[in-house]
């Protein structure tokens, strides 16, 4: 069997790798990242693979497209809603015999948006990584959809694995997210209090875990940087609270807790046995992506943060979101049985909606504003002189301003899925 893995942020490449890594040995499978709008650096790139994979080189569209042409088996699209989309209109509805066709979510996600359902709604497979979440995708995909099916989140997580003892040495690790909280004025209030957690236990290192620097691009773009917030500290920041760059792993080794608003990092450390706090200071909501810990176990807030005291999950909840067992993880068997039977594959296609597509100038309109999404700078000049006579006014439309802060209706493709990466 042949697998290839395209990515293109550096949450999905992270996310693609585990996918590849879960493969049999005996398959021939190749990671790579599709030069796209939102190309990771190479240090994102080490970061995201943390040494579990040989290489994965950076290619052209037009290679990517060679590579899918030549024929695989399994193909496995690490990415974001719009390059998804862009593939099968350019690509993969024109293959006269289509791979299996693998998508999925680099983090959680749930409560599932119609909109990351969508840009997915023609892949083979939808793999999702908690029991809760395939039901959340099966009742809003009741008239038909991808297959779903189940993989782990979190390599080498185990149930039970938490249950350790309070550590009372380390570093407190938090773990940011580009869109949540969603305002300045709350990212704010966030630093400051990761400032008081530092004053309050000046030996402990409170370490802020960063996905990139601020001219590196990431799945989400973000706004109102923690280093760019800190730089407009009206008190000098404590020494024992830095900016740190690095696999998320190598900090959880030793880490007294981790603490997080919503992102998959809490899973990532729960998995490891390190204790883990969730911040609900901010709201409980599906704009802030944090509706799954509710009955985890792992809510606090900044006062209790700052007095170190970790809370512990909740096995039950546990099981039904990213902990399941691990022979429930069935998405490698699942595409497997499609690739060594196109009957089956077939029939699975005959019995999914046909996707509806805008015709005539409205139709062109969206390929090419989906296009920019996709591939932004990266793509031909050209296209990109063409597109943006055109699509540049439309998209620059969708950003309002309210209060002196961006207010991103543009959020709707920001959280396209809704997504939360590690």
């Amino acid at each position: 069997m042949r697998a290839l893995v395209l990515a293109d942020s550096d949450s999905y490449l992270k996310w693609g790798v585990s996918r590849a890594r879960d493969l049999p040995s005996e398959w021939e499978v190749e990671v790579v990242v599709v030069r796209n709008s939102v190309t990771p650096s190479s240090r994102q790139r080490a970061d995201a693979v943390a040494g579990r994979w040989v290489d994965v080189p950076v290619i052209a569209f037009a290679q990517a497209k060679e590579k899918i042409q030549a024929g695989v088996d399994v193909l496995v699209l690490a990415c974001r809603g719009p390059l998804i989309e862009f593939l099968f209109t350019e690509i993969l509805t024109q293959l006269p015999e289509r791979p299996v066709i693998v998508t999925g979510i680099p983090g959680l996600w749930f409560p599932p948006t119609r909109r990351g359902l969508d840009f997915r709604a023609d892949a083979d497979m939808l793999v999702v990584h908690s029991r809760h979440e395939r039901e959340a995708v099966d009742a809003a995909n009741r008239n038909g959809g991808p297959q779903v099916t189940l993989a782990t989140l979190i390599e080498h997580a185990h149930p039970g694995a938490q249950f350790v003892a309070p550590r009372t040495s380390g570093a407190v690790v938090f773990a940011p997210q580009a869109l949540v909280p969603g305002t300045r004025a709350e990212r704010r209030r966030l630093l400051d209090g990761l400032v008081h957690v530092a004053q309050e236990n000046p030996s402990t290192p409170v370490l802020v875990k960063l996905r990139g620097d601020e001219d590196e691009a990431q799945t989400h773009s973000e706004f109102a940087s923690f280093p760019a917030l800190a730089r407009e500290l009206r008190v000098e920041r404590p020494r024992n609270l830095r900016f740190v760059r690095g696999a998320l792993s190598t900090y959880l080794d030793d880490a007294r807790g981790l603490v997080t608003v919503s992102s998959t990092a809490a899973l990532e450390a729960v998995g490891m046995g390190v204790p883990t706090m969730v911040l609900r200071d901010f709201g409980v909501s599906a704009d802030n992506l944090n509706l799954v810990f509710e009955g985890s176990g792992l809510w606090g807030d900044l006062d209790r943060l700052a007095r170190l005291d970790f809370p512990e999950p909740d096995p039950c909840w546990m099981y039904e979101n990213y902990f399941h067992d691990a022979h429930e993880s069935n998405w490698v068997q699942a595409a497997t049985a499609l690739a060594e039977d196109r009957s089956l594959l077939a029939d699975l296609r005959e019995r999914r909606p046909v996707a509806v597509t805008p015709a005539g100038a409205r139709g062109k309109v969206r390929r090419m504003r989906v296009r920019a999404q996709a591939l932004g700078s990266a793509d031909t000049r050209w296209r990109r002189l063409s597109t943006g006579l055109i699509i540049r006014p439309a998209l620059a439309a969708r950003e309002v301003v309210v209060r002196g802060e961006r207010a991103r209706s543009a959020r709707s493709l920001e959280l396209e899925t809704r997504s939360v990466d590690a």
